[in-house]
């Protein structure tokens, strides 16, 4: 006869929220020619994108004065239009924007999604004090820097760690180019006559993980990699938060427990190359089926 195991919250025993542990009974359990399968998983799709782990949690750009400033995101869920406002937010605390005679802000650099190209543009606006005044735009009131007497345009750093991978463009600063001069006289070269726009040249990955990986310490199949893999499973039109729940669509998969007897053991969840996951939220609820394969069950 078959036997249903269920961990939730009460199972789990990291600070990650994904590493659960199951203890049997006292006494233990003994498996001998038994099965496993996940029969479901339901969760919340809690699991950052930007975090200190995955080292793609900073970035930098050069304003138009030629000073660099570095920009460190905190571990957070972030899509390429909340990037574009926190980026923008921190430019605005440094007072790196203009204003219009109708109050409106006028931020200089932005991150938008190319849809169609399946790209993220960078854009890159040219500033002086013509096209400011052309335009009734006025500096920011808690401004350290000046208006360029000649057309400056900001530039956008992409380091070398995996926040490109994010955006999808590779480690360099975008566009190319210097600025020299003491303000408000500076120089740059090449010398822009026109705002920038600069696209991906690789698929954003805006989440590190594709898919994530299930694993059972009950569970040694040398002829797979990794050998405790049960279940994976991929999140589709997931909103940051919402629940979701996976079950196999067709029989269960099935894998070989090791025979012997265990007091408890313990399903993992990792990101598809073995990452370890962190989940914000611990409501999480396992179903693990077991049987025998010839119907028996040998109990201490």
């Amino acid at each position: 006869m078959g036997k249903t195991l269920i961990l939730n919250s009460s199972n789990i025993t990291s600070s990650t929220n994904s590493v659960f542990t199951y203890n049997f009974p006292q006494g233990g359990f003994i498996f001998k020619n038994d099965i496993i399968a996940l029969e479901s998983l339901s969760m919340f799709f809690s699991a950052f994108n930007i975090t200190t782990t995955y080292n793609n949690n900073s970035f930098s750009y050069i304003w138009v004065d030629g000073t660099t400033w570095v920009v460190n995101i905190p571990n957070s869920y972030l899509q390429v239009a909340d990037l574009n406002s926190f980026f923008q937010s921190y430019m605005y605390g440094n007072g790196h924007y203009l204003t219009t005679s109708s109050g409106n802000i006028v931020y200089l650099m932005e991150l938008v999604v190319n849809q169609s190209l399946y790209a993220v543009q960078l854009n890159n606006f040219l500033i002086s004090t013509t096209i400011a005044t052309n335009n009734s735009w006025t500096i920011a009131p808690t401004a350290t820097w000046v208006l360029p007497t000649n057309p400056i345009l900001p530039y956008f750093i992409v380091p070398n760690n995996n926040f490109g991978a994010l955006i999808g463009f590779k480690a360099g600063q975008y566009p190319n180019g210097v600025i020299t001069g003491i303000p408000p006289a500076q120089t740059q070269t090449p010398a822009y006559t026109e705002s920038q726009s600069t696209l991906s040249s690789i698929a954003p990955q805006i989440t590190p993980y594709s898919s994530f990986l299930v694993f059972c310490s009950l569970v040694n199949n040398k002829a797979v990699i990794p050998s405790q893999l049960i279940y994976s499973f991929t999140p589709t039109n997931a909103t940051f938060g919402a629940l979701q729940t996976y079950q196999p669509t067709a029989e269960l998969p099935w894998n070989r427990i090791v025979d012997g007897q265990y007091n408890s053991f313990t399903i993992e969840i990792r990101d598809q190359v073995g990452n370890i996951v962190q989940f914000q939220d611990p409501n999480t609820l396992i179903t693990l089926y077991t049987k025998n394969m010839d119907d028996r069950v040998v109990e201490v």
